[in-house]
């Protein structure tokens, strides 16, 4: 197959072999290697306790694009409910974003971000490029007859062919948002120019938008949108744009480079827009790498903002400080910070009314007085204070610190489940077992519920130099590490972050996570989790 087309073909506006042997030119490399291999990381994996959408396969004979017949799928998360219109994302080339050992993953990756309420409850439209009901079968979808007619073209047919076909048809059987905040257009190369031009010619229908390698070039007069951009009012789209610097370059222009102005152009003009530049080719490899990045950024202004899952340090202050503050999954409100008493008999009183309280001494020893109770406890040492009971806290020696996290839960406050299940209660670390295992060791606080959690679990583990203590795994439960010794590495989600002594890993429910001691001893840290 030659890797050019001649002169004539590229005159050419509007023919079948123009689409094919462009298809092919472009998309051999889609089969290829890359200049960088990227891979997908934890959040493109499929875990048992994540709820799992249901995807089937279709069939659409369009009127708008004449004589073409199609397939596309849909996607339909667990969690979707007929009386709550459900948000909606569009893919081009849909046989590639539904791929299970693909390079997008994207039923999987939705499952994922949605229990994670980093995406809304959303539901997928993956369709595939029209092909010409005269012509011959053809073995891949990618070199469907009609795909450069549909993608390629500047202009509102596809976006027509969306909201007055495909939109409609899945409305037959499922609620849709008509919000455009609510739906989201993407797609690769061709797919990503085609995603654009949609949001572009119907911004009041969909406002958000991915491209994968998109193709801004002279195809069908893409490398028009730049100056198009530049030169009309600013639009309401939200863009996410991915590409890499060894992308195409032929007779229709450079890929890179075409994805570098469209970024300037989006600057220029202060769109609410994100860049994502690598190093590979003409393909999926990056794009898919970087999708739950990618999806979580594109939806963020439509979900609850909510604690950022990542490292907290340990502040270098001895003022009282905060460390995290904000919503959670299963908290209308959280606080934790540390609290110094610098002097010895410093005392504090704490009587809370609508919040719960969890206390955590790291250095120095603290008097405890609650409920009747009375004791002195040094670092490790913990205490709970449910809502309605006072706590009397003194320094018995000097530059005591503690961490304390108050709280609000979403659910219910439960009060007599909480005092039965052992009210508010003092722990001494001095006073627990240690059981020791072929990865370290462990120590268990409590597993229990208080007022405000019908689940609240914390334990110690001790994990041996150069042990990971499993494979990236989710739960319910939010949880928070807390590093009592030691250096350690945590995968959180797609990302990895290095923590010591003092710092606070913040993991929200459902995020897939795994830790790992980096330094030459053992490593020691709380594990504290709740719903």
């Amino acid at each position: 197959m030659q890797a050019r087309l001649d002169n004539s073909l590229n005159s050419l506006i509007i023919q079948p072999l123009y689409s094919y042997v462009l298809l092919f030119v472009l998309f051999i490399s889609v089969m290829g290697f890359s200049q960088e291999e990227y891979k997908q990381g934890p959040q493109s994996d499929t875990y048992e306790n994540i709820p799992k959408g249901k995807l089937t396969q279709h069939t659409f004979k369009s009127t708008i694009f004449s004589n073409t017949i199609r397939d596309y799928y849909v996607y339909v998360p667990e969690q979707y409910n007929a009386k709550d219109p459900a948000a909606l994302m569009v893919f081009q080339d849909g046989h590639t974003y539904v791929q299970e050992d693909g390079h997008f993953r994207v039923p999987t990756v939705f499952d994922n971000l949605i229990a994670q309420e980093k995406m809304p409850v959303t539901i997928g439209l993956f369709i595939n490029p029209g092909h010409s009901l005269d012509s011959v079968a053809v073995e891949s979808p990618w070199r469907s007859s009609n795909r450069s007619f549909e993608y390629d073209d500047v202009s509102d047919t596809y976006g027509r062919f969306l909201l007055e076909e495909m939109i409609p048809e899945l409305k037959k059987n499922y609620s849709i948002s008509d919000d455009p905040k609510m739906r989201a257009i993407g797609g690769i190369s061709s797919g990503g120019i085609c995603a654009f031009s949609a949001a572009w010619f119907f911004p009041e229908q969909f406002q958000k938008v991915l491209s994968h390698i998109g193709s801004f070039t002279n195809i069908r007069g893409g490398h028009s949108y730049p100056s198009m951009i530049r030169k009309t009012d600013k639009k309401d789209i939200k863009i996410f744009l991915q590409d890499g610097d060894g992308d195409l370059n032929n007779e229709h222009g450079n890929w890179w480079l075409a994805n570098l102005q469209m970024e300037s152009s989006l600057k220029y003009m202060d769109y609410n827009y994100k860049f994502e530049p690598g190093k590979g080719a003409h393909n999926g490899n990056h794009g898919g790498a970087i999708l739950p990045q990618s999806l979580t950024w594109l939806w963020n202004d439509v979900v609850p903002q909510t604690v950022a899952e990542g490292l907290y340090e340990f502040p270098n202050s001895n003022a009282d400080t905060v460390i995290l503050k904000g919503e959670t999954s299963h908290y209308s409100k959280a606080e934790l910070k540390t609290v110094n008493l610098t002097n010895a008999s410093q005392k504090m009183t704490i009587k809370n009314s609508s919040n719960e309280q969890i206390f955590i001494i790291k250095e120095g020893e603290v008097e405890v007085s609650v409920q009747g109770k009375k004791k002195t406890i040094g670092p490790n040492s913990v205490f709970i204070l449910l809502p309605q009971d006072k706590i009397t806290l003194s320094a018995v020696s000097p530059n005591a610190i503690f961490y304390t996290m108050d709280y609000v839960a979403k659910n219910k406050v439960d009060l007599r489940r909480g005092k039965k299940d052992g009210g508010s209660q003092i722990i001494d670390f001095d006073d627990l077992k240690f059981e020791p295992h072929d990865k370290g060791g462990l120590r268990n606080y409590f597993r229990r519920s208080t007022a405000m959690c019908p689940y609240y679990e914390m334990h110690v583990t001790s994990l041996n130099a150069g042990i990971k203590s499993h494979e990236p795994h989710t739960h319910f439960a939010t949880e928070i590490i807390l590093m009592i010794d030691g250096e350690t590495e945590m995968e959180i989600g797609n990302q990895l972050y290095s923590g010591k002594k003092g710092d606070v890993y913040f993991v929200p429910s459902n995020v897939p996570h795994a830790i790992r001691t980096t330094g030459d001893k053992q490593s020691m840290y709380f594990a504290y989790q709740w719903h």
